[in-house]
């Protein structure tokens, strides 16, 4: 480790050596020019090219270049660096909390949309994955879900990949951090003539984790992954474009590291619990995307199916009592179906009409074993609970938007409008083993199903004063269709109630976007105020976490990106979003005027990026960016007893590129900053009441260095 560092140091003394007698010319690549051109940079999320001075919506643009820090980044890497996004860094990849605006879930169906290469990912654990490859990430908040649908009720991501190239290429990386973690990829550009355009990847990642259990002398939060990706496009006339892929995912963590928050405070990274615990994904999807353009329109048809398979044991209660163990596994599989038709090169007016279908089979195996000190969790003498859920919901929708433009000098008005009508159909049983019995009894046996429909409309006005300055006004409504928990934690009626109801929102906006002519100066910003109906939260009951609807809130605030070239080749920059989110209506009446859970009253980041060509045989630029992340104040619980203050983390990235090698250093929460990352009330703390309040440490401190060789 202290050769790789030693020999990177070197590196960059050279590069710096070179760069004090080099010329201020600024290459295309490099992190300076990402933020300087940002006008420039073409969004695809409103499902046409347009630039970010067009689009009436409040949104950041993430290069993949600029996906810096830790060796191995997804999508956890954009909270505080896009305003009012916040995904909780902890857990495992089978659900991470997320939140756009105040507005969020800390499990069940994301509250955002997902998007890689125009095919949806739908669920939560599927959310997780290495960004590696990529060409930029779009992030819109507020609701997109007239274009978007179900998910997309506060927000849309909106990634791209690097489609393969034209001529043979050949990249490979190799990086090493804290705690043993390593990753490896490797990239090959490999077209057939001039007919297919091929490229394959592959990704490897593991770390040993920083925590330690003291019961079992292991490591709790270990990770091992790897993806496989297939990307290819036919090489066609000009009216054409195919383009497909297959992409297999396989990961392997250990549990979540939860322990008494008061023991965390004195040891950050121990937890003592009685079981080994571990969840295990695999994820493989394929799509096909055609595009036809004609003289003045564009047909777009994009076909794809997912598969996923994930098994989770875990010790429920979290503590060294032999209380009650859980084991889960899944199957499901997931067909989509968008059709979309558009104008192009309108002078007058844009339009889009579409149509989206899926279907979707999920189902749930879950068995909970009890151990010798069940009492401290059960009314009932358990030896064994097992469920079994499996929930099919397929689900239609219609589209339109049409922008007339330069109604008056400058002026663009757009309307939108969708319907999107779902049906989700449950079976579900399960069965008891009382201590002493032979055989599991059959207790709840039910089948029901529900439909949930949606009018989804939006209005936006855009008024381009100039090339420089736009400023717009929009209205939209956001909504995210109902569904069915796992398991029913009622054991005192034959009745099950599993179901969850829709909830819905309407987002009031108001922005500006500004690029100064020579790129030196650019900013956006927008105010907001969202209410929110029929919230769907997330409860930790008996046997395990549900959803459902618990009343309404409200959020308003404000949100910033700016970026400022104060002196040549150095760029300030700043991204920062506030929000006042809390409950006026609640069932609990006492919960009314409490902050909405998770959700981080600010988020911020800001720094310095500075780039700088350099005379060299191996390298042409030297990039160094340091930022400061920070978090506003966080509520865990509706009664907003458990809280984490506001935290600030300093990370610095390094890094000299060149034509056929790249080396990067980083650090992450250098000064080592303390927090939680999430606490909960824990089932067991009613009899164990020094476990009642029970939570996770945020990470520590971590540096790396990687080198990529690009032939």
């Amino acid at each position: 480790m202290r050769i790789i560092y030693s020999t990177l140091l070197l590196t960059f003394m050279s590069g710096c050596l070179f760069a004090q007698r080099s010329q201020t010319v600024q290459t295309n690549d490099s992190t300076f020019n990402v933020i300087k051109q940002l006008k420039e940079v073409v969004i695809t999320a409103e499902k046409r090219e347009l630039s970010i001075s067009e689009i009436p919506i409040a949104l950041s643009v993430i290069s993949g270049k600029n996906l810096l820090n830790e060796n191995n980044p997804d999508l956890r890497n954009l909270s505080g660096i896009v305003p009012n996004f916040y995904m909780q860094e902890g857990g495992l990849k089978l659900s991470t909390p997320l939140y756009v605006r105040g507005i969020g879930t800390v499990s069940g169906t994301p509250p955002v949309g997902l998007y890689v290469d125009g095919v949806p990912i739908f669920d939560k654990n599927a959310f997780i994955f290495d960004l590696y490859d990529i060409k930029q990430i779009e992030v819109l908040r507020g609701p997109q879900t007239t274009l978007y649908g179900r998910n997309s009720i506060i927000g849309l991501i909106n990634i791209r990949t690097n489609p393969p190239a034209t001529k043979f290429s050949l990249q490979a990386k190799a990086g090493y951090s804290s705690y043993n973690s390593q990753n490896y990829m490797v990239m090959a550009n490999l077209p057939i003539k001039k007919i297919l355009y091929n490229k394959l990847s592959f990704a490897y990642n593991r770390t040993d984790g920083y925590f330690k259990n003291d019961f079992t002398g292991g490591k709790p939060n270990k990770s091992d992954s790897y993806d496989i990706r297939y990307q290819a496009s036919v090489f066609t006339d000009a009216s054409w474009k195919i383009a497909f892929g297959v992409n297999y995912n396989h990961s392997f963590d250990d549990g979540y590291a939860y322990h008494a928050i008061d023991s965390l405070k004195v040891h950050r990274y121990r937890v003592n619990y009685n079981a080994d615990a571990s969840y295990k994904r695999d994820l493989l999807s394929a799509n096909v995307n055609v595009q036809k353009h004609f003289s003045r329109t564009t047909l777009n048809w994009i076909t794809s199916y997912a598969w996923s398979k994930d098994k989770q044991e875990l010790d429920a209660d979290f503590t060294y009592h032999d209380v009650f163990q859980n084991g889960k596994e899944s199957n499901q599989d997931l067909i989509t179906q968008e059709i979309n038709y558009q104008s192009t090169q309108g002078e007058k007016m844009d339009w889009t009409i579409g149509s989206f279908g899926f279907y979707k089979d999920l189902t749930n195996d879950y068995l909970a074993t009890f151990g010798t000190e069940r009492h401290l969790l059960l009314p009932l003498d358990l030896d064994q609970a097992a469920y079994y859920n499996n929930t099919s919901t397929w689900g239609i929708a219609g589209y339109g938007q049409i922008t007339l433009k330069n109604l008056l000098p400058g002026l663009f008005v757009s309307a939108g409008i969708r319907y999107d009508y779902e049906k989700a159909s449950l079976t579900y049983r399960d069965s008891l083993l009382f201590h002493g019995a032979s055989k599991l009894e059959g207790y709840h046996d039910w089948d029901e199903d529900h439909s949930y429909a949606s009018w989804l409309p939006k209005f936006s006005i855009l008024q381009k004063w100039n090339e420089m300055l736009s400023t717009y006004v929009n209205v939209s409504k956001g909504y995210k269709a109902g569904g069915y928990n796992i398991i029913s934690n009622e054991m005192t009626t034959q009745i099950v109630k599993l179901d969850y109801s829709k909830e819905s929102l309407w987002n009031y906006e108001i922005g500006a976007k500004y690029f100064s002519p020579n790129g030196r100066f650019n900013m956006n910003g927008a105010l907001f105020y969202i209410d929110w109906k029929d919230q769907q939260i997330f409860v930790m009951e008996m046997m395990g976490p549900i959803i459902k609807n618990a009343g309404d809130a409200r959020s308003l605030g404000a949100e910033i990106d700016l970026s400022w070239e104060c002196m040549p080749q150095l760029i300030y920059f700043l991204s920062s979003g506030y929000s006042n989110s809390e409950y006026y209506h609640h069932l609990t009446k006492e919960y009314e005027g409490n902050k909405i859970v998770m959700a981080p009253e600010f988020t911020m980041n800001t720094g310095f990026a500075y780039s700088k060509n350099v005379r060299s045989s191996l390298f042409k630029t030297f990039m160094a960016n340091t930022s400061v992340t920070g978090f506003g104040t966080q509520y865990f619980d509706e009664a907003n007893t458990m809280k984490q203050k506001p935290y600030f983390l300093w990370n610095l990235d390094l890094s000299v590129s060149g034509k056929h090698i790249d080396f990067h250093v980083w650090g992450k929460n250098i000064l080592d900053k303390a927090f939680f990352c999430y606490m909960f009330n824990s089932p067991v703390g009613r009899n164990l009441p020094e476990y009642l309040q029970s939570g996770q440490s945020g990470a520590p401190s971590r540096f790396g260095a990687s080198i990529t060789i690009k032939l």
